[in-house]
């Protein structure tokens, strides 16, 4: 579905990305992993056409992303989260998960502007699917909540509604359960499990080994811009280069 090759990113004389080369299977769940520092969230920058690698290819589903502005590769099907949160914090929580969907909204700038029947049509009909978006995380009952309002863990659980509203079909988690309790967690689990089943393919970045063990399929192992590693979560863990990389420090930490 998704096929990077040879990427390489520099800042200044910096190699963020170093020649990675990385597959994501559609329906899957792959997880991204390894110390602070080591790409990660760069490798998502570039995804989504935020960063321009230095060198490399890079295509989802046959179409070339390198060509693409951000807006367009959302367009095509991919949607994500930040390691940084990024919500409107004075706007309710369904007007958070609308936002997301906007560019795929039909009713165009002058149907904004005169609130057409086809505009009020389009905004009830989002509404409604935000609602549901927000009971599908967690969230339901807190409409017309401001967003800066929630808890950190809610934060989070706005932001992948927020993102699931662009209905994609491969949707990029930056650190999705960060600052949650451990029943959040295990809600995050089963929400993200679910999207499997919606032929939702999922790439995400954690440090909870045990949340990432216990969901992805398959894992690959970033370190100082390299993947050192890729394969099952068994594979992962007994494999001594990331023992001594990232599952060692985690252990002796």
């Amino acid at each position: 579905m998704l096929a990077l090759h040879r990427i390489s990113h520099h800042f200044g004389g910096v190699r963020a990305l170093d020649d990675v080369t990385l597959t994501v299977e559609k329906g899957g769940i792959q997880g991204l992993i390894g110390p602070n520092g080591a790409g990660k969230t760069t490798l998502f920058n570039v995804i989504t056409g935020l960063f321009r690698p230095s060198e490399g290819t890079l295509s989802f589903e046959g179409h070339n992303l390198l060509q693409m502005p951000p807006h367009r590769i959302a367009t095509c099907g991919i949607a994500r989260t930040f390691q940084n949160i990024r919500l409107f914090s004075e706007m309710t929580l369904i007007d958070n998960v609308v936002v997301g969907m906007h560019a795929r909204l039909a009713y165009g700038t002058l149907g904004w502007m005169l609130r057409t029947r086809a505009f009020r049509q389009a905004e009830a009909g989002a509404r409604q699917q935000a609602r549901q978006l927000l009971e599908r995380v967690g969230l339901a009952g807190h409409d017309n909540e401001l967003a800066g309002n929630l808890s950190y863990g809610n934060q989070r659980k706005l932001e992948i509604a927020r993102a699931l509203a662009a209905e994609p079909r491969l949707l990029l988690l930056d650190e999705p359960v960060a600052g949650m309790n451990s029943t959040e967690k295990n809600e995050i689990m089963s929400l993200v499990k679910s999207l499997r089943q919606d032929h939702m393919t999922v790439l995400l970045i954690e440090h909870d080994m045990r949340f990432v063990m216990g969901l992805c399929d398959t894992l690959a192992v970033l370190n100082f811009g390299h993947v050192i590693a890729q394969g099952s979560p068994a594979q992962i863990q007994a494999n001594p280069a990331v023992i001594e990389a990232y599952l060692g420090q985690e252990e002796s930490a």
